[in-house]
Order: structure tokens, then sequence, then C-alpha cells
């Protein structure tokens, strides 16, 4: 069976068996196999940008340009350290779904999750053959400069989006590379982000979508003028950027939920890249907003008042601010703007997206509903926004939340968040669901138009939050020339080198175990302290930047 009739059965076979698990979701719109269904000359002598500039999601195209083993074998090579492989790297992963447990790398806390038994016994040969029925096949590149700082310290990201070669709702993976790119011409500010931005853009004036796959082709693995190749390992999670995976190969709903977990790249004690697990972005353990006697064994009281103290300050405010800036904000205003920040000591290391589990407004602590509801009367400028109204907003913004549970949910003032497609945001033919299609990309079109005329961030001033401890860094311009020169990226790249020396040196090869059991943890306090830093950074286009 060709693999195109594959994915039609497997759409008639979710549809059918939707109704079973209470899914929410409907088709979305891929692009054509041709053309740039662009429109024109916008009269200023440019070609004015479109959907093409955003997302590439042919899957008969993408398919050997950005196959998975290419990508796999591309990280493998950048990544330093130990001689390794794509298959070993790979098994680094998979064998952390058998884990029941997992240290939090700011907490220190073993934080539970629910291993796996599906995806721990899944063979990195499969993934990375195309052919095989657990063959992961790149369904869509993504172009998420909207999520770049308002300092410019990086130009946001750029991701390739991988599905398993599914065969039914309970046999799915998806694998999204999120490369976050640091700034080419860092002293210039966000301006200095142009080579890339002015790349995607003219992706709208290709003759046919096979130019464009071309050339994003060149700018992802070769590279283009100004600016190194998208994929390298330092991009997913040395410092910035993130491998984040969707879960849905279970043998039983009820025990095994489908979820979202996200990894870095970093090294073992023996000096081998690996994909190392990390707490989800904005995805806090649920039991914090839940009564005080549901909490886990890890968690006591005194985390519990920290977490809502911390809640109730800059991240509620983060929720509102599109309604604050602006009484009559639009529905598509509210949903692209706003945000959320929770605290990443209380980031979980799974997002579970079926039921409401993980939902922050499934049975919230009626004290939480009351703070919440008085927080909210504080903000004289605000209006429209109820208790509930607000936790929905909150469960928007955890990984569970945005893919699946938060779909329909009444956000206040007019708006409701849109549905997912099934689970997922681009599905295993390439679809792309409602919420990117009506809501987010024709908003991450503004912004790359903006940009282009503009060079500058539109979004550097919110409204003040009362009572909210400032944590934010100061949007400040870097000395530095070039990309990894940057301060966030120079600590990182020094303890790298230093791994690199030590396990491909002979010379060194007696004492590096020893050496290694230093550096690790040096390495890890580096990352976290960049990723903290980069995090605090208000965004150009959004006050803070996870999804």
């Amino acid at each position: 069976m060709s693999k195109m009739r594959k994915h039609a059965t497997f759409l008639k076979t979710l549809a059918f068996l939707i109704p079973m698990v209470a899914l929410v979701g409907c088709n979305g719109k891929p692009n054509g196999d041709g053309g740039n269904g662009g429109n024109g000359d916008n009269g200023s002598g440019e070609i004015s940008i479109n959907e093409q500039s955003i997302v590439i999601n042919n899957i008969a195209l993408l398919a050997e340009p950005f196959a998975f083993s290419k990508t796999m074998s591309q990280v493998v090579a950048t990544a330093g350290g130990a001689e390794t492989t794509a298959d070993q790297m790979l098994q680094s992963m998979i064998d952390s779904f058998a884990e029941n447990s997992f240290i939090h790398p700011v907490s220190g806390k073993t934080i539970t999750v629910t291993p796996r038994p599906l995806e721990s016994v899944m063979t990195p040969a499969d993934l990375l053959n195309p052919d095989s029925p657990d063959g992961m096949i790149p369904v869509g590149l993504f172009n998420r400069f909207d999520l770049a700082p308002a300092d410019g310290s990086n130009c946001g990201e750029y991701r390739i989006v991988y599905a398993k070669d599914s065969s039914g709702i309970d046999d799915r993976m998806t694998m999204i590379f999120e490369a976050r790119v640091p700034n080419p011409n860092p002293n210039q500010g966000i301006a200095g982000c142009s080579p890339i931005t002015d790349f995607w853009a003219a992706r709208s004036g290709d003759s046919s979508l096979a130019d464009t796959v071309t050339e994003l082709e060149k700018l992802y693995y070769q590279g283009i003028t100004g600016l190194e190749p998208i994929v390298k390992a330092e991009n997913y999670g040395l410092p910035m950027g993130q491998l984040r995976v969707n879960l849905f190969k279970t043998p039983d709903f009820n025990t095994v939920r489908w979820s979202l977990r996200e990894f870095l790249v970093n090294f073992d004690e023996n000096g081998r890249a690996i994909f190392k697990p990390e707490p989800v972005d904005d995805s806090p353990t649920a039991a914090l907003f839940r009564e005080a006697g549901n909490l886990p064994g890890e968690f006591d009281e005194t985390d519990l008042n920290e977490f809502r103290n911390a809640f109730l300050g800059q991240p509620l405010c983060n929720l509102v601010n599109p309604d604050r800036l602006n009484s009559s904000a639009s529905a598509t205003d509210i949903i692209n703007g706003i945000s959320a920040g929770f605290p990443h000591k209380y980031n979980d290391f799974e997002s579970i997206s079926q039921g409401d589990e993980d939902n922050p407004a499934f049975n919230t602590d009626a004290q939480l509903l009351e703070a919440v509801e008085t927080h909210l009367a504080a903000l004289s400028d605000l209006t429209g926004v109820s208790e509930t109204q607000l936790m929905n907003r909150a469960g928007t913004m955890t990984c569970g939340g945005c893919h699946q549970f938060s779909a329909g949910e009444d956000l206040g003032n007019g708006a409701t968040w849109p549905a997912s497609l099934n689970f997922v945001h681009i599905d295993e033919a390439g679809n792309l669901s409602p919420l990117l299609s009506d809501v987010f990309i024709p908003n991450r079109i503004r912004i790359a138009e903006h940009f282009r005329e503009n060079r500058t961030p539109f979004q550097q001033s919110v409204p003040p939050c009362p009572g909210a401890v400032s944590e934010s860094e100061s949007i400040t311009v870097s000395e530095a020339t070039a990309s990894r020169e940057h301060a966030l990226f120079k600590d990182v790249d020094t303890i790298r080198n230093e791994i690199n020396e030590i396990t491909r040196s002979p010379e060194a090869q007696a004492e590096s175990p020893e050496k290694l059991k230093t550096m690790l943890p040096d390495l890890k306090n580096a990352v976290d302290t960049a990723r903290q830093r980069e995090s605090a950074i208000p965004g150009a286009y959004i006050q803070d930047r996870k999804h």
C-alpha cells in the first residue's frame, strides 16, 4: 500500500475512533503541490509575504531533502564530544521512556512520570527508516521568528516536524526539532536577524513550492550567506532550542495517556551526545492548582504557596495583557497575545493532553480561584475576564492545553481557544489545525511583514503588574560581533570545547572520566543559567516566548 493511501486510511480510521476518546478537531489547509500562492507585487516593488514564508507542509516534496536520517546525522556530526552515532543518540531518548521519574534540574526534586512501554521498545533503526511503520517522515517546516527576544540575542526558532508513519489512533508519535538560532550580527540588535528573515520572506516569490524546498534545504543543512546551517546540535539545547515529542503509542488510554515531553542535546558520563529529558516549558505540575491535600509526595505546602504567589504575579498579568493594552482587542488579538511564564522550577516532565488531568481549570482549588478573582479586580484597566476564564487561559499555555484539552474553552472578551487537529497541529498528511491556519499563521505573516519594513520589535512595553517581582532582563544590544560570542552562549561553548578536548585527544583519554564528572555539572549549570536569562528577556512580539 502506498504511503499516501496509508495516510488516507489512517485518517478515516482516526475519524471513526475519535468519539471513543472524546477528541476535538477538524481538517486544516495544506499547501498545494506547486505555485507560490502569492499575492504578487504589493505596490512597493516587494513580493507580498504569504504562507509560503511561514510554513511548508507538502510531505511529498519534503520527504527526501529533510529526511529524518539526514537531520540526525547532522546533529550527531555537529555535537562534539566522544564518538557516537545517530542510533546511539536516539537510543538515549528511547531509554528515557522506560523511566518512572527524573530529577528536576532546578528544584532537585524527583518528579514521577508514567513509563511508556510501547515507545521504550522502539528501535532507532526503525525510526530512521522511512519505509518502516515506525519511520519518522518530515511533514512540516515552520518559521518561528515571532519567538525572537526584543534584544535580538537570537532570531527565534526554525522547526522541522516529523511524524511516525502511523497505522492507527493508538500508534502515533511526532518529533519537533525546534532550533533556536543565534543572531549572526548581535551588535545590530534584532535588526541583525535580517539575513534569515529576508531569506524566508523571499520564499513567497519563488516560482514553485519545489524551488522553495530546495532553497530551505540549503538554509537548514548548508547555511546561506551570513548564516550558519539551522540544523546544528547546539541549536537544540546548548543552550537554546529543544526537541519536543508527542507520544501517542499506548496499550491502554486509561493508564498510558497521550502526552508531550521535551529533550535537550547534552552529554552522558562518557562524553557522548544524548537527548536529555527536560521539564516541559510552561507546563506546571497540575496538582499545584488543586487543593493542598492532592499534592504528590515530592511537594509540600511551601511549594504550593511559592508557586501560587508567583502565578498570581507576572504570569497572571501576561495572560490578560492584550485585553489591558486594548479594551476592544479582537478574539484573534487575544489568542495571539496571551502568554504565561510559569516558574520553570515547577514545570513537569510530561504534559498530559488527553482528558483534564493536567488542566489548570479542572478542579481548581476554590481558594486559588478567590485569589485570582481578587487580583483580576485589582487591574483597573481590565474587564471581561473572570477567574474561570483566566484559568482557561492558563491551560492554553501548557503543551497539553495548546494541543488538546483547551479546545473550545471560553477565554473571556469573546475569545474561544481554537481546535487542534486531533491532538496535533500538523498531522501525518501535512494538514494544519484551525489554530494554526486561522489564527497563528496570519499573525506570523503580519510579524514578518512588519519586520521587513521596520527591523524593530512592536511588543516592547506591557502594562504594570501590581505586586509582581520583576525578573526581566534589560533590553540591551550586545557588543559581540559574532553569534556565538554573545554572553548567553560563551560559557556553554567554553565547556563544550573542554569536553571535546578530553574526549577527542589521545593524551587526555586516561583522565577523561574524572574530568567529565566535573564538567557535566558545570555544563548543566551554564545551560540552565543561559536559558533562564534568555527567557527573562521580553519578547519582540509577545511578552513571554515558550511555544
